[in-house]
């Protein structure tokens, strides 16, 4: 009965999790695209060597302009199928370990008339680091998807993207970026977490009421603290890991049968009848394209980053400290909405299933 029970609880977590995830997927789409244009590598195209970098707004209307209202939608279906099972791992993994803390706190007390178990905040930042230290395996494949989508400035699905990356490497190309992915998302869901908690407790949210009356939008002030506050910690982090992910490298066995060095090349292809729109959109948003119909995602960068410190070294050399805050402030400012979306729709789901 007892296990039926826990069954029953992690389901509903699952379940939950994921509506809630779809949900804050759906909200910040156009803003996560915006993100990963604004911290991808600043080209060097003729001509533009002293261009300064267009702002957020400039680069959102490009967007638009360039590649129509859809590009906002661009590789939304990975992380709707992924970043959604994400979160519900996440959930399942983060209320897994408090009721672990909690039967932890039941046995240590003899005491009959104990106080019903809270968990401390410390306990409950363990948990979320453990929660996103579950979810590496499935983030990693479905956030470097969704990148390599955003990042193709010709129309590309999801699952184009996906076979491209099986085609080229494998099923361990879908583990490129894998590390500062894990680096990044034990502390940031720790915080995640723990800021939610936190804030739920100082605005003194009533659990009888749920996921209504007064405790709307106490519940969604603490889930857009909890996304704000944990993306502006690791933001520098994400920055490298999206670097990392988003440039296309093809294996040494690939290069060498087009004749060319055994250097892996950061290029992608394109059909001859885009590769003017490329060009035209290039000299205005920092993309270069060669006369093959290849576009290179960094045009001073003659190779792929081939670890973690070197990409932070060449991108602070190319671009400076400033570098790894690009676009910070879209990032900010749709964390708060999906993430505060993302926790009122799991507490409502919650109480929904609680009741059945």
């Amino acid at each position: 009965m007892l296990v039926s029970f826990r069954v029953a609880e992690s389901v509903n977590d699952f379940v939950a999790g994921w509506v809630g995830g779809v949900a804050g997927i759906i909200v910040g789409s156009p803003l996560d695209v915006l993100k990963a244009r604004l911290q991808a590598p600043k080209t060097v195209t003729a001509g533009a060597r002293n261009e300064p970098l267009p702002t957020a707004w400039q680069t959102l209307r490009r967007l638009v302009h360039y590649e129509g209202i859809s590009s906002l939608f661009k590789g939304i279906l990975a992380p709707v199928v992924g970043l959604a099972g994400l979160n519900a791992i996440l959930f399942v993994s983060y209320g897994g370990l408090i009721r672990m803390f909690e039967r932890q706190y039941k046995a240590a007390c003899l005491d009959s008339d104990q106080p019903p178990f809270v968990p401390t905040l410390s306990q409950v930042y363990v948990a979320g680091c453990g929660a996103g230290i579950a979810g590496f395996f499935f983030s990693t494949p479905t956030e470097l998807i969704k990148i390599q989508a955003q990042m193709s400035r010709l129309p590309k699905s999801s699952w184009q993207v996906t076979k491209e990356i099986f085609a080229r490497n494998g099923l361990r190309g879908y583990y490129q970026g894998g590390w500062i992915t894990m680096i990044r998302d034990a502390p940031s869901y720790g915080i995640y977490f723990w800021v939610y908690e936190g804030m739920k407790r100082l605005l003194e949210i009533d659990q009888a009421q749920g996921a209504s009356g007064s405790n709307v939008w106490k519940l969604l002030t603490a889930g857009g603290m909890a996304g704000a506050v944990s993306w502006g910690s690791i933001y520098p982090i994400d920055v490298v890991k999206s670097r990392l992910q988003m440039q296309v490298v093809e294996s040494p066995r690939q290069v060498m049968h087009r004749g060319f060095s055994a250097i892996p090349t950061v290029t992608t292809y394109i059909k001859p009848a885009a590769l003017q729109q490329a060009r035209e959109y290039g000299s205005r948003s920092g993309i270069t394209a060669s006369s093959d119909g290849r576009i290179a995602l960094d045009g001073h960068q003659d190779r792929p980053y081939t670890s973690i410190r070197d990409c932070v070294l060449r991108s602070y050399r190319a671009d400076g400290i400033s570098v790894f805050f690009r676009g910070l402030g879209p990032t900010l400012f749709r964390a708060f909405p999906v993430n505060a979306v993302t926790f009122f729709t799991y507490e409502i789901m919650m109480d929904a299933l609680e009741g059945l």
